[in-house]
Order: structure tokens, then C-alpha cells, then sequence
């Protein structure tokens, strides 16, 4: 019998307390009408897709076929888009473009049915990319680049882990203007049949993320490259050089160059400034040898070089004795007497030779800001039994 009333007291403790848990949970129900709360299904999957001042949001509606509107709140809630839901049999993809300024912006997404039961509200944050993240572009970083006959071979430093590609445009030797992707694993591209003097334009093109969904460019970037030139703008350039066929002995005049007769001191004061030694020499000599020399005596070639840098490459042969002999550049149709090589006004750069300097091959550079017209040649007087022989002469755009 004591047992029976201590079972008693237990059964009705139990009893005594479900009675107040349930009244506790009930609670709410005075919230709600006295109904309980009916959710949505939500959107799955959530991404915020970045862009140029915008970003894309993206999600899977994959149940609750009553889903019937979305709403998309940001700007703390400010700023909201709402639209209407037509679910499909299956799951549907949802795809919402929204304009946003540059910067990081958070997103509550909420989905409604038809008598207005919401789901629970999906909290997440994007960023959209604008002018601030354009100017941290930068075009892959180039190497090394070299034209070899008519090709230009690039060698390119690593890609940017958010640049898929680069893209190189250049013009062929037909006019053609010819477009190359540059993929991250690509460390040297060659141009076949580049047009000389021509431009090459790089861009490199970039993703702020992996899902971004608009691209960006740095700024083209645009480079001439080193190149010789020679064959564009010189004539009769040398090794050897041809003879203007106004003899048949040993001295001639050089074809195609200019002179002033001060050059002609052979051949009865008929030819100068060539020999056939080497197959075919700029050569300048005292008269028979042991006569007089030449005096202020020029040879040389004038021409319109575009901007730029530029250096000319002097191949010498020999030379002896008292000799002022001079490689000059300078601006104008007439290369300036041997009494003005000073006049920086007018002469470009030069290179001097004397008796104490006769050797040597020596390169000239200059720099040009605009096209300019150039005269470009030797300038020489000489004592008795002196000489001085020029093998060849090159010209190269030089790109630093």
C-alpha cells in the first residue's frame, strides 16, 4: 500500500509537468493568432556573383512548389528587389542582376508564398568591382623581346593568378592586323611576318574572382621593339659596298652616297671615297699615296627617321697616319663641315678619329623626340700617307 501512493505522486508529478511544458511552448501562439507559423522553402545554394557596379545573385529553389515571390533587402534593408516566382516541376535556377556601387555589400534574401508566408531569411555579402580596382591592373610583365629576321619573339615574366590572358595585336607584313592569346602557361610567343617599325599592343585581361561574372582590362600597352633597320632607311649599306661604276680601277665614288668634291683626290681628281679593297670599301687616302691629303671631305646620306632611339653601328677596316676622321649624325640635308662637328644645335652625336685612335668599331646613338631629317656619314681631312677604311654601316631602332 505505501508503495501505491509514491507511484501515485510520481504519475502525477509527470502529468503536472507536461501540462506547463506545454503551456510554455503554446506560448507564442498568442503571437501568431493562435496559428502556428508556416515557413517557405528558402533559396539553396546562395552566391553573389561580382561585376562592374553590379553583382549577379544566384541561387536553387529545389522544394516547396508554393514559393511565389522573392526579395532580395540591401543597403541596411534600404534598397530592396522583389519578384514573382513561377516554379517549374523541378528545380529552378533563380538569376537576379542588381546595380551597386563599388565596394562590399551584405544581402538578406526572403522568399513569400501566396498567403504570405515567408521562409527563413538567407543573410550573405558580395562585392562589386568599379575604377578603384581597374587601376590596380597591370599588363603582364614583359621579359625579354628580340626580332629575329621577320619574326618578334616574346618572353613574359608569370601571369597574375586572377589574369586567364593576355591578348598581344600587331600588324603582319601584308597589313593584316593579327590578334594572339597569351594563356598564363605560355612563356615565350612569337609574331611571325611582323611589319618593321610597327607597334605591338598587349592587354591583359582580369577576374576580380572565380565566379565573377564581368571582365577587366588593364590599361593597352604599347611598345616598339629593337629592331636593325638598316635595309629601311640606308642605302649601299656595306660589307661590301657597292662602287657607282664611274671607273674600273680601284677608286670609284660609293653608289647611292652623297659627297662634296672635296672626297674626289684620285684618279687625276675624278674619284675618291671608294676602293675595291674587301670586295668594297668607303676609303678615303692621301692622293698616290704619298700626296696630299683630303681636306673637309664628306661622304654621306640623308633620310627621315620617325621618333625614337636610334644607333648607328660603324664596322671599321683599318686606318693609319695623321688623320681627323668623323662618324657624324646630324640634323638637316647637309652633314656640317669638319669646323663645326661642335654645334649641338646641329650635330646629333659623332665619333672621332685620330692617330692616336684608329681602331676601334664605334656606335653612335641619338634620340629623337619627333621625326626629324638627318644627314648621316663620314667627314674627313687627312695628311700624306694616311687612310681610313669603313667596312659597313648598320642602323638599329634600339628599345630600352
Amino acid at each position: 500500500m505505501k508503495y501505491s501512493k509514491y507511484k501515485l505522486l510520481i504519475v502525477l508529478s509527470l502529468i503536472f509537468s507536461g501540462l506547463v511544458s506545454c503551456s510554455k511552448m503554446d506560448d507564442y501562439l498568442k503571437y501568431t493568432d493562435g496559428k502556428d507559423k508556416l515557413y517557405t522553402g528558402k533559396l539553396d545554394s546562395v552566391k553573389i556573383r561580382s561585376g562592374r557596379e553590379r553583382v549577379v545573385v544566384t541561387g536553387l529553389l529545389t522544394s516547396d512548389p508554393k514559393v511565389s515571390r522573392l526579395k532580395i533587402a540591401y543597403n541596411s534593408s534600404k534598397d530592396s528587389v522583389v519578384m514573382n516566382i513561377y516554379r517549374s516541376a523541378g528545380v529552378d535556377t533563380i538569376k537576379v542582376p542588381i546595380a551597386l556601387a563599388e565596394g562590399t555589400h551584405s544581402f538578406e534574401i526572403t522568399t513569400y508564398d501566396n498567403q504570405g508566408n515567408s521562409s527563413v531569411t538567407v543573410r550573405t555579402t558580395g562585392r562589386s568591382y568599379g575604377n578603384v580596382y581597374q587601376q590596380t591592373l597591370f599588363n603582364r610583365a614583359v621579359k625579354h623581346i628580340e626580332k629575329t629576321g621577320g619574326d618578334i619573339a616574346i618572353d613574359f615574366y608569370s601571369a597574375d593568378i586572377n589574369s586567364p590572358f593576355s591578348r598581344l595585336t600587331y600588324t603582319d607584313i601584308n597589313n593584316q592586323v593579327r590578334n594572339i592569346k597569351v594563356s598564363n602557361d605560355d612563356t615565350r610567343v612569337t609574331l611571325k611576318d611582323f611589319k618593321s617599325l610597327t607597334e605591338v599592343k598587349l592587354q591583359s585581361l582580369f577576374l576580380p574572382d572565380s565566379i565573377a561574372i564581368d571582365t577587366f582590362y588593364a590599361e593597352p600597352q604599347f611598345f616598339r621593339v629593337s629592331e636593325d633597320v638598316t635595309s629601311i632607311y640606308l642605302k649601299n649599306a656595306g660589307n661590301p659596298f657597292q662602287r657607282a661604276g664611274n671607273g674600273s680601277g680601284k677608286w670609284d665614288m660609293p653608289k647611292d652616297w652623297l659627297y662634296n668634291s672635296n672626297v674626289l683626290n684620285q684618279d687625276g681628281s675624278r674619284l675618291g671615297g671608294w676602293s675595291w679593297d674587301n670586295n668594297g670599301v668607303i676609303h678615303f687616302e692621301s692622293k698616290d699615296w704619298g700626296g696630299d691629303g683630303v681636306n673637309n671631305g664628306k661622304l654621306y646620306q640623308t633620310f627621315t627617321l620617325p621618333a625614337g632611339k636610334y644607333a648607328f653601328e660603324v664596322n671599321k677596316d683599318a686606318g693609319g697616319g695623321s688623320i681627323n676622321a668623323n662618324f657624324v649624325v646630324s640634323k638637316g640635308a647637309v652633314i656640317p663641315d669638319i669646323d663645326k662637328l661642335n654645334d649641338q644645335t646641329v650635330v646629333l652625336g659623332k665619333y672621332h678619329w685620330d692617330e692616336n685612335n684608329t681602331g676601334g668599331n664605334p656606335t653612335v646613338q641619338i634620340i629623337l623626340n619627333e621625326p626629324t631629317q638627318i644627314a648621316a656619314g663620314f667627314v674627313v681631312s687627312t695628311g700624306s700617307y694616311t687612310w681610313l677604311r669603313i667596312k659597313g654601316l648598320k642602323l638599329r631602332l634600339v628599345v630600352d
